[in-house]
């Protein structure tokens, strides 16, 4: 995950930066131990893709400085674009890895935390902490193309606030927003970190993972339209109490893209609001 950008007075450890495609902004630290990158379950940075070996290349500490070897990948190992087996690494150089880009910081890197905080900027919606539209779509994505293999894993939620066009019209878009981040950090404490949290945008969200059954899923969904209702959500003045409808849907044989497990989800909040909001409803 990306590091918050919060004041550091330790020196920047050495680390790599995925700087392109769904993982974009997954960082991996470079310690006394070598760090290998590749597409199994066991590499320090793991890479889901494809173009990626399953042990791709290895970065690690040689002398006083850092050094990226070639693991015998099947799509080779780039280093500012030229192809490399073994190559030592300055601050600010360019990886790629089969198709994706990285991007290496030496220790006590003046740029890094300065990347560090673009990639917070380009990732994360700045009100809510979950990823933005672009972020949390590229993930969906990721995610449903992992899924084509075992339908029916992939699950998704979208959840909506109920009425809240009357909360900014009655009460200003100040105390709007923070009812938006009250509710972001109230579902946050109810996700596993498993769970991937999106905003689409305004008063609407998703969440979505692998890892979950279907009656464990509705569950989850089930524990966060009761919390919500059950919650008040502090303002300038006072608190107010809001709802929220979602939509269900996983991961079918038939569905071609992510954007129809979406409009799945979507019908099931459709549903949900039609039955008079402020319940749950999964896709048919």
């Amino acid at each position: 995950m990306v590091l918050p950008s919060a004041a550091r007075t330790h020196r920047e450890p050495a680390c790599v930066v995925i700087v392109n495609g769904a993982q974009f902004g997954a960082e991996a630290r470079v310690d006394e131990n070598p760090l290998v990158i590749g597409r199994a379950d066991d590499c320090g940075l793991v890479i889901a893709n494809t173009s990626v070996s399953r042990h791709h290349c290895r970065v690690f500490r040689e002398d006083n400085g850092f050094v990226v070897e070639d693991l015998g990948s099947t799509n080779g190992c780039f280093v500012n674009g030229q192809r490399v087996q073994r190559f030592g690494l300055r601050d600010g150089d360019r990886l790629r890895v089969g198709n994706c880009e990285l991007k290496f910081f030496g220790e006590g890197s003046a740029e890094a935390s300065y990347h560090r905080e673009l990639l917070n900027h380009a990732v994360f919606d700045a009100l809510t902490g979950f990823y933005n539209r672009r972020q949390s779509r590229e993930m969906l994505e990721h995610a449903f193309d992992r899924g084509r293999s075992e339908p029916d894993r992939l699950r998704l939620m979208i959840l909506d606030l109920d009425h809240f066009k009357l909360v900014n019209d009655r009460h200003g878009h100040l105390a709007g927003d923070r009812v938006l981040a009250g509710f972001a950090a109230l579902v946050r404490g109810l996700l596993p970190p498993e769970a991937v949290a999106g905003r689409l945008g305004g008063e609407e969200f998703i969440v979505f993972g692998s890892q979950f059954g279907a009656k464990d899923f509705r569950t989850l969904a089930e524990r966060i339209r009761a919390s919500v209702e059950q919650a008040d959500l502090p303002i300038d003045q006072g608190s107010l109490r809001v709802t929220v409808s979602i939509g269900l849907a996983s991961q079918g044989a038939e569905m071609r893209t992510a954007a129809d497990l979406l409009r799945a989800a979507d019908g099931g909040l459709y549903q949900a609001k039609l039955g008079g909001r402020n319940r749950v409803v999964g896709a048919e």
